[in-house]
């Protein structure tokens, strides 16, 4: 689960071509990990935009193209890349106007972090996620024969 983070390492890196289900917070003011990508006061190595890199984590997971968005609240939407291989969904919550925080965290200062939403609870979201799209077990050569 990724609040308020990007990678920056290309997706060919990781030789493991499991799939695994992955969550994701990110509010489109943030000012460390840019939502739209790039360099920042905090990554002076370019971060992978969000919705992109989101998008390719879907691909790597083999999910449908097209996700699903709908509104998880006023400020926040969430997109959804279903029928995926091994139930590894993939999701990102997009909070409007979000700065560099932990949705329903504790409060830190706006002047540095940014707007902290309260809709919504990424720690209840993301534990009900791993629930519903546990990580599964990679099979031994045994266990494939």
């Amino acid at each position: 689960g990724l609040v308020a983070s990007a990678q920056f390492l290309p997706f060919d890196w990781c030789k493991n071509g499991r799939a695994v289900p992955m969550i994701a917070f990110h509010g489109t003011a943030d000012r460390a990990a840019l939502y739209h990508g790039g360099k920042s006061w905090v990554a002076p190595t370019p971060l992978a935009d969000i919705p992109a890199f989101t998008a390719s984590w879907a691909r790597r997971n083999q999910c449908n193209q097209t996700a699903a968005e709908s509104a998880a609240a006023a400020d926040v939407t969430r997109l959804e890349y279903g029928g995926c291989a091994d139930n590894a969904a993939v999701v990102l919550y997009t909070v409007k106007d979000g700065g560099h925080s932990w949705p329903s965290g504790g409060l830190a200062p706006e002047w540095l972090i940014g707007r902290t939403t309260g809709s919504i609870d990424a720690t209840s979201l993301m534990w009900a996620f791993y629930r519903e799209h546990p990580l599964r077990r990679a099979r031994t050569s045994a266990q494939q024969r």
